[in-house]
């Protein structure tokens, strides 16, 4: 109840007795304290509602201006801890730090399949190889679809190690590289078709 509704611990134990309530029944509902020791050991599995055909897997870009779908993204959240409340009660400079979160969501379902929380100095590039690896091997690729930041040689070929086409646009200043590799054989037939 707690993950489907969005509701904090508190006000799901509340929202249980009520339709405990509304349906007539006298059974209790465990105090807040005990659901929060309960639920540090709970280990809850979401199973995946596979697809008729490969995956298609979306890197989203947080910065995008476009409109069309995106696939693989990383967004940042901001880390506060003692340091940050210090700065605000007794003043002074304040740290910040991010974490960044990189996703990679099925297309068509738009679940997340891939997930990667890096420090704020990793940079978009190197997390897609990482996030292929979290698919199961066993499970077709179709596609992985990207913003040009990962027109790298590290996800051309973890893209096509997995048997997947890359749709990554090219970088405006972009080269041909030498193919001695499958994935830079395909991402030079991208270059080829976008000039």
């Amino acid at each position: 109840m707690e993950v489907l509704f969005g509701l904090a611990l508190r006000q799901t134990t509340g929202f249980v007795e009520s339709l405990l309530w509304l349906v007539g029944l006298d059974w209790t509902v465990p105090d807040f304290s005990t659901l929060s020791c309960r639920q540090k050991n709970l280990a809850i599995n979401i199973p995946y509602r596979g697809l008729k055909g490969p995956l298609h897997l979306l890197i989203p870009s947080h910065g995008s201006k476009t409109n069309h779908c995106r696939a693989v993204d990383s967004t940042g959240i901001k880390v506060e801890g003692e340091g940050a409340w210090h700065a605000s009660k007794h003043g002074g400079p304040k740290p910040q730090v991010w974490r960044r979160i990189d996703l990679g969501i099925d297309e068509q379902t738009l679940e997340i399949r891939a997930a990667e929380i890096t420090g704020s100095h990793i940079g978009d590039a190197p997390v897609p190889p990482y996030l292929l690896g979290q698919i199961p091997i066993g499970e077709e690729v179709g596609s992985v679809t990207a913003v040009g930041a990962y027109d790298t040689r590290k996800c051309h070929d973890a893209i096509a190690g997995r048997g997947a086409h890359a749709v990554i646009p090219p970088r405006k200043n972009a080269k041909p590289w030498q193919p001695v590799t499958g994935g830079a054989a395909a991402r030079n037939e991208i270059l080829r078709a976008s000039k």
